[in-house]
């Protein structure tokens, strides 16, 4: 069996067709340049069409921004980048137009479930997500089943307060980790506290890392700091087996594990230091994978039933 995969990433939305041994047959990608709710679902179209027309697919899983009704496959909130966005029916338009049962998640849970089915979270029934990368994100994993909330919302990390009155955050609230914990934090900041406008990416910031650059490590040393403490709050929190940080950014964690996990354990108490930290090892293929377990998991359900 075949499943078609998308994950809407900040920058990119990745298609793939994946079969069930977690093999990844084809790849598509497409810049997120639109920022609209149309745009998005022009892209899942176009993936879709291109995948349905090479192979023979049953379901598709999708991983998408946002706050999800998973049941209805519908968007309960996203911040404010997006138009036209919030209460877009992902599931219904798709199931309409290619006759395929459709699953939707959030695109962090779908790294997260990826993750949990072939990558570093492998065995392991509680697992606590942090994914960074445009933006924060995360998912919780208890007792081997993903949890949600009420409205789409449990490990939505990014959003707790790191900072009382802190950065203004796209979701309204100030200090949110996502403003300091985000691959866009560490660009922003450097330009903050170099008052220039000189780096636009988090790529631009690590090449200044490799510099040796004093304003940017002293924003790295921040980043290591603000991370651990609310990989500790996480810990206490939630209390995994495992705490697995993924996304885009962990492709520079040389430069930043080892003072991260010190900090972590020098911030948290003889509790948390029972529970592991590990890096995802899937990079940007672990949503893709999440996206198709879903896909996998949604068609059984209906064919059984």
């Amino acid at each position: 069996m075949i499943a078609a995969a998308i994950d809407t990433g900040g920058t990119k939305i990745n298609g793939a067709a994946v079969d069930e041994e977690g093999n990844i047959l084809k790849k598509i990608r497409i810049e997120n340049t639109g920022r609209t709710g149309a745009f998005i679902m022009d892209a899942y179209r176009k993936i879709l069409r291109e995948l349905t027309e090479a192979f023979p697919i049953k379901a598709v899983g999708i991983g998408a921004g946002g706050r999800i009704d998973e049941r209805a496959g519908k968007v309960l909130y996203a911040v404010g980048i997006y138009k036209d966005y919030i209460g877009l029916p992902i599931k219904q338009l798709l199931e309409e137009e290619f006759r395929i049962p459709a699953a939707v998640t959030n695109d962090c849970r779908a790294g997260l479930i990826g993750e949990k089915w072939k990558g570093s979270a492998a065995g392991y029934e509680n697992v606590t997500g942090i994914i960074l990368g445009t933006g924060v994100g995360g998912g919780v994993i208890d007792h081997g089943r993903v949890l949600d909330g009420t409205f789409g919302g449990f490990g939505e990390i990014g959003h707790m307060i790191l900072h009382p009155g802190g950065r203004l955050c796209t979701c309204g609230q100030k200090g949110c980790a996502e403003q300091y914990l985000s691959g866009t934090a560490l660009w922003q900041i450097y330009n903050e506290k170099t008052g220039s406008e000189s780096l636009s990416s988090g790529y631009e910031f690590f090449g200044r890392i490799q510099d040796k650059d004093g304003i940017a490590l002293e924003v790295l040393k921040e980043f290591q700091l603000d991370l651990a403490s609310c990989v500790v709050s996480c810990a206490n929190l939630l209390d995994p087996e495992v705490i697995l940080i993924g996304g885009g950014l962990t492709d520079t964690a040389d430069y930043w594990w080892d003072g991260f996990t010190a900090y972590y354990r020098e911030l948290g108490n003889r509790h948390t230091q029972n529970q592991k930290l590990i890096r995802a090892a899937r990079g940007n293929d672990a949503a893709l994978l999440g996206a198709a377990r879903i896909a996998f998991d949604l068609y059984k359900t209906r064919h059984h039933q």
